[in-house]
């Protein structure tokens, strides 16, 4: 049996009975969540996988390899997370098994941050349901802040609550809340924008003159990663304004489209940047009908957390994730991951919709809403592992293709000092990481003249003429329909010494 409470500090679906309270908000349901997301990505997904072109950039900036090229859309928080490893190691089994066990940590913590205001099963099941997602388990391994905004999203969503609604009193959650804006801001400014907005607003709306240390908290972490990214705007994208257009035009567009936002749901890739592959179709359109349901069962959530909370506190998780997706619909953005704080953010509200299904009837309704809301899960673990599958084979045959074009590189005498050039795009996903692993640098203009005494390579696809004084270097086939122009060594001038 449940009962429902009225009041703003309580869960809004509380179990009866003393011992079954303690055995349901226990804070082992959360340990067993993070520990079986950390065991999912451990076990299925490519952690000997060599990093992608967009990973490169990340681990390069602090390490033993030299920086390679920034663009406006990153920021500095995932070179400061995987700091600890990459000071030590380029190694991306080392770095991807590092971020796995970090991934569950910090869902842990995010999930903790939500105690007290439903209870510990609610929560547990909460992160089920974004721990079992194709993109969670895909990119908590990966050095992409994406997964670490979503999760600093949720942890910041619980603290607020927790601080306006009174079960938070300690002074140190306004500690945690800034702490965690400056994880947020410093990992994706826009993204913390668009979460701290309507959450700061809601703890205006709901504690009014008494919400002031919480705005303050949130707005000085925010503070940290926003004045960063506003200084290296500055220094050396012109000004904020400059980034944010070239930031736009790197990760997706300047348009509205819905049908887009649909076909990245269904697993696809969806670009509108000029020479990008993007799909026409849909990849898996019979997904499509979970997340219609998982829509639903939010949009339920809301309502039964709205008894007990009232409407303001129970819809500010779906409110930030429908800001998030805002944000990501319009200009549409090309890739899944960019999705994850909103999903996180609405597996709340699912949760409670999941949660009041299974107390709200009695007999055989009962039976058949624990039926429905079981078939959900299940759906999701089934379906959303098919999508993982053929995303980690495509991920390992993108790997490869770069794994062979720096061993047929090497083979070729190629050694630092040394720099990489390619056709834009089509080749940047092979030769970004191809530089990484033979220790050159990289650029994206391939007209640009290599210092001195660096070996210089143009890739290009097929019969394409490199640019500039590229075409006069001697050509060599590498596979895959790849061209490398390599610059011949000049000798040393006479009277040089050697080295």
């Amino acid at each position: 049996m449940t009962t429902r409470t009225g009041t703003g500090s309580e869960p809004a679906i509380r179990p009866r009975g003393r011992q079954l309270a303690g055995h349901r908000d226990s804070v082992l349901w959360l340990v067993a969540v993070a520990a079986a997301f950390t065991a999912a990505v451990l076990l299925l997904t490519p952690l000997r996988m060599s990093l992608a072109w967009d990973e490169t950039v990340y681990v390069s900036q602090i390490g033993r390899h030299a920086p390679m090229l920034w663009s406006a859309e990153r920021s500095r928080g995932m070179p400061l997370l995987v700091a600890p490893v990459t000071l030590l190691t380029s190694s991306a089994f080392a770095i991807r098994c590092y971020l796995a066990v970090l991934a569950g940590a910090g869902m842990f913590l995010a999930l903790l941050a939500w105690r007290g205001l439903r209870p510990a099963w609610v929560l547990a099941l909460a992160g089920a349901v974004f721990g079992s997602l194709w993109i969670a388990q895909d990119q908590a391994s990966q050095v992409y802040p994406n997964f670490w905004a979503a999760i600093t999203g949720l942890a910041a969503a619980g603290l607020v609550l927790r601080i306006v609604t009174g079960v938070a009193r300690s002074r140190w959650a306004l500690v945690l809340l800034a702490v965690v804006a400056a994880v947020a801001s410093l990992m994706r400014p826009t993204d913390s924008v668009f979460i701290f907005a309507p959450l700061l607003a809601a703890a205006v709306i709901v504690a009014r003159r008494r919400s002031l240390p919480v705005v303050a908290s949130a707005v000085a972490g925010l503070a940290v990663g926003l004045a960063e990214w506003a200084a290296e705007s500055y220094l050396y994208f012109g000004n904020p304004l400059a980034r944010l257009h070239a930031e736009s035009h790197a990760v997706g567009g300047s348009h509205f489209s819905a049908v887009d936002s649909l076909r990245i749901l269904s697993g696809g890739v969806a670009s509108s940047v000029p020479g990008f592959p993007s799909i026409s179709g849909w990849s898996s359109p019979w997904l499509l009908l979970w997340w219609a349901a998982f829509a639903g069962l939010a949009a339920v959530g809301v309502w039964a957390a709205s008894r007990a909370h009232g409407w303001v506190v129970a819809a500010v998780p779906a409110v930030c994730a429908i800001c998030i997706y805002i944000q990501y619909t319009f200009p549409a953005r090309d890739n899944p991951r960019y999705l994850l704080p909103a999903w996180a953010l609405l597996a709340i509200p699912a949760a409670d919709g999941i949660a009041w299904l299974a107390a709200a009837r009695t007999g055989w309704k009962r039976a058949a809403a624990i039926t429905l809301a079981g078939a959900f899960v299940v759906a999701e673990m089934v379906t959303q592992h098919g999508v993982l599958t053929s995303q980690v084979r495509a991920a390992e045959a993108g790997a490869s293709s770069s794994d062979r074009v720096a061993a047929a590189l090497r083979r070729l005498g190629v050694r630092p000092p040394c720099r990489i050039a390619s056709s834009r795009p089509h080749l940047v996903s092979a030769s970004e990481p191809a530089a990484f692993q033979l220790g050159c640098g990289f650029s994206w203009n391939s007209r640009r003249p290599a210092a001195a005494g660096q070996r210089s390579v143009v890739l290009v696809l097929g019969a394409s003429a490199p640019p500039g004084e590229a075409s006069r270097w001697p050509a060599r086939r590498i596979g895959g329909g790849v061209v490398a122009y390599i610059r011949p060594q000049r000798p040393p001038a006479p009277g040089a010494k050697s080295g």
